[in-house]
């Protein structure tokens, strides 16, 4: 119900939403029907409560503050104040807010495409994930980081995402080819996967990759959200980029022993 009126943008909601928040049985559809509204009072309760949320309603709370322009400089204003942690917000996601909010958002948040000497992270990763160490990592440690780190995007042996590629038939036992696409996702990406940033005519941004298209509508994946059905009559912009959804630096978010378990489920056969 939370869903179909929000969809209809029904101003009756707007005050029912602060109360819902508080209900853990309509919080998740609350926090997503907030992204409907264009209204400051709903993204300061959101970010009033958001160290009480957990950190499944935490990320949903990141989507919806970054798909309008008014609750991006909420969410910055926030980081700058650090009631939201820098950590929080992933990279595709700081891609939408640098378009949402504009340049100020680098300011606080860092560069969004600050580059990496890849060169020195391949050299660095290729001594770290010799055969030994990936032969002794934990393939069930790796399984784990996997579902935290990639399984919202990838699939994988049938379970995961659809966001990026199915891994399961890649050249997963080459550890230069999982070094290059992890260090370097956007140097080959393949149309379907491209990032695309549609913004609405009532303000809204989605960030996502197609999974279908006619004449009058636009379906998108979007990451940890059901697919998103947009009317083009509805479409105010619509940007294709060259980057991947995937964001640089994966590897370095990780302790070392988690790289080398993460690869070590990866290069599995099964």
């Amino acid at each position: 119900m939370t869903r179909s009126l929000s969809t209809q943008r029904r101003p009756q909601l707007v005050a029912e939403l602060p109360a819902l928040l508080d209900d853990q049985r309509f919080r998740l559809d609350a926090i997503r029907a907030i992204a409907a509204y264009d209204d400051e009072a709903l993204g300061r309760r959101l970010l009033e409560k958001y160290k009480t949320f957990s950190p499944s309603e935490k990320a949903e709370v990141i989507l919806t503050l970054a798909s309008r322009r008014r609750y991006g400089r909420q969410l910055t204003d926030a980081m700058a104040k650090g009631v939201v942690p820098k950590s929080d917000v992933p990279v595709h996601v700081a891609r939408q807010l640098l378009r949402v909010v504009g340049a100020s958002f680098t300011d606080v948040w860092g560069p969004v495409e600050a580059r990496a000497a890849e060169d020195a992270s391949f050299a660095k990763y290729r001594a770290l994930l010799t055969d030994g160490a990936v032969n002794a990592g934990s393939v069930q440690s790796g399984k784990a980081v996997f579902q935290q780190t990639c399984g919202a995007c990838h699939k994988m042996h049938g379970q995961g995402g659809a966001i990026g590629p199915d891994l399961t038939g890649s050249n997963r036992a080459n550890l230069d080819y999982l070094l290059f696409n992890v260090l370097n996702p956007s140097a080959e990406v393949q149309d379907a996967y491209k990032m695309v940033l549609v913004t609405t005519r009532d303000g809204r941004t989605f960030a996502g990759t197609i999974v279908s298209e006619t004449e009058r509508q636009l379906t998108l994946r979007v990451v940890g959200q059901d697919t998103t059905a947009i009317n083009k009559a509805d479409i105010l912009g619509r940007e294709t980029t060259t980057q991947s959804m995937m964001p640089m630096g994966l590897f370095d978010a990780l302790a070392p022993k988690d790289v080398i378990n993460l690869v070590a489920y990866l290069r599995l056969a099964r």
